[in-house]
Order: C-alpha cells, then structure tokens, then sequence
C-alpha cells in the first residue's frame, strides 16, 4: 500500500468570532449516527435501517496570549435581553495545511477559564450549531508572534473574608448556558433548526495556600448575624484585556494536607443577576 503524503495536524488554523487563535484542541465536527434497529424482519440479519439527527458541535482550547481579547468571552456569555438569546458566530478550522471547514450559527454551550501559579492561561469552549459546510481547500498561514499569558499577569480580587490574608495557586470559572438542540416535522434536512439557550450555570473554584479563616461554618444557617448573607463580587484579571466580575457564594472550604505547603480549596457558584 502506497501513501502520497500525510499532513500534519500543527499547520492548522482556527478563526472564532473573526478572531484568529491559536489552539491546542480542536474536536468541532458534524456528528450523525446510522441506526441499524432490532426488528422482526423474517431473516436472521437486519435489513432496515434510518439516517440519525445531525449534531455539530465540539470544543476547542488553549492558551491564552498577552492579546487576548473579550471576543470569545463575550460570544460565550453575552444574553440579548429580554429573552437571554445568544449570539451566534462562525467557526472555522483549517486542517491539513490546506483543508478547511466552515461551520455556522455557532453559539457557546460552556466556557472555562483556568490558571495555576507556575503555567501559563487556559481557556476552553464547547460550542453547538446548526450548519456544517463541505469541506473546503483554504490554505492560511498565520505568523504574527505572541507572547503567552503567564500566572503573573492573572490575579482574583475581591474574595473578601474568604482569603484575604492568604496567597491563591490556581482558579477555574465556568459558564454553561446549557443550549439544547430543537428538530421539527417537516424540515428540510436533518440538520437542527435552532439552538435554545437554557438557564445559566456559573460554577469553579479558588486554591488557597494555608486555611482561609472563614468557611462558613460559623454563619451559615445562623440567623443572628448577618456575615456571609450576600454574594461576593469576585473579580478575575485575565491580562490586559479580560476582566470577569461575577456575584456568587462560596461553598464551604476543603482543606488537604501534604509533604507540601497547604493548599485548600473553595468552590462557588453563581446566583442573581450578572452583569456581564
């Protein structure tokens, strides 16, 4: 067996929103089962069979560089009142330094952001949509140099009480809309007709070093005082272009203990209203 050529996958390229990044994982497909079903046929082997509903989507991550824009953090959080629609956008990804595929009505499922002290920024989508095209045969290069978006230029503020005293190694913030794909009678193909956002869930944690004072256990459920009754508006520096404030409350702190320094960490989720 003779094989012309086998491209590498490094020579790809990846635009989201007309933002061109670089990427470490790309998994964004148009994904359709065919069913083969147990019948009573009169044979021993089946002989019906059905094409499945067309689902695209996937997810697609990596770094973040010192240019990092709000582009993907806006498409991915960004409800339109008064119905908390999302917008949709286009993804396209190169392969094979010179195979591309175009998909569109695109909107974000979920984003994460994630730091570690030590490494550099992460971020990651799960995006759905509704059109996959043909494959197609653009070829780009893209060479402008970029310098990535190490832990110090990362910070978390406004923690209050929870660590205020106390350093932070790593953090993780999540948005979900929890899209959900619609088909109708009678369409045209078996692609979805739309995308329907679902209620927002805002999830992730934060890393101490040492045990935060507070944890919740001397308030929680006590209602003679008043500390700890509102969400906290944290705020994540992600360099110079991204800046998350979001209202939330802590969960209670997990502390661990090792050979190593302490690191005990506190979860938290999203609640009321959130201004991004």
């Amino acid at each position: 067996m003779a094989i012309n050529y086998i491209n590498p996958g490094f020579m790809g390229l990846a635009t989201i929103a007309g933002d061109t990044v670089r990427f470490s994982d790309a998994s964004i497909n148009a994904r359709q089962e065919v069913n083969i079903p147990d019948l009573i046929m009169g044979d021993w082997d089946r002989d019906a069979y059905n094409y499945g509903p067309i689902e695209v989507g996937g997810s697609i991550s990596g770094p973040a560089d010192e240019d990092f824009s709000t582009t993907i953090w806006d498409w991915g959080v960004t409800r339109e009142a008064p119905c908390g629609l999302l917008a949709p956008n286009d993804v396209d990804l190169q392969y094979y330094c010179g195979k591309n595929r175009n998909f569109t009505g695109m909107v974000v499922n979920s984003l994460t952001f994630s730091c570690s002290a030590g490494d550099i920024a992460q971020w990651s989508v799960d995006v759905m949509g509704i059109t996959a095209a043909p494959w197609g045969s653009t070829q780009s290069t893209y060479t402008d140099t970029k310098k990535l978006l190490t832990w110090d230029q990362v910070n978390v503020s406004g923690v209050g009480s929870i660590g205020e005293n106390e350093g932070i190694s790593n953090f993780e913030f999540n948005v979900a809309n929890n899209v959900e794909v619609v088909y109708s009678l009678g369409q045209e193909d078996l692609f979805p007709i739309q995308i329907v956002p679902g209620l927002r869930t805002i999830t992730g944690s934060l890393s101490f070093y040492n045990i935060p004072e507070y944890d919740g256990a001397d308030t929680w459920g006590d209602t003679g005082t008043s500390d700890g009754s509102q969400p906290y508006d944290i705020q994540f520096n992600i360099g110079a272009g991204v800046t998350i404030t979001a209202s939330v409350r802590f969960h209670r702190v997990e502390a661990t203990s090792a050979t190593g320094p302490i690191v005990s960490t506190v979860a938290f989720s999203g609640v009321g209203h959130q201004s991004f």
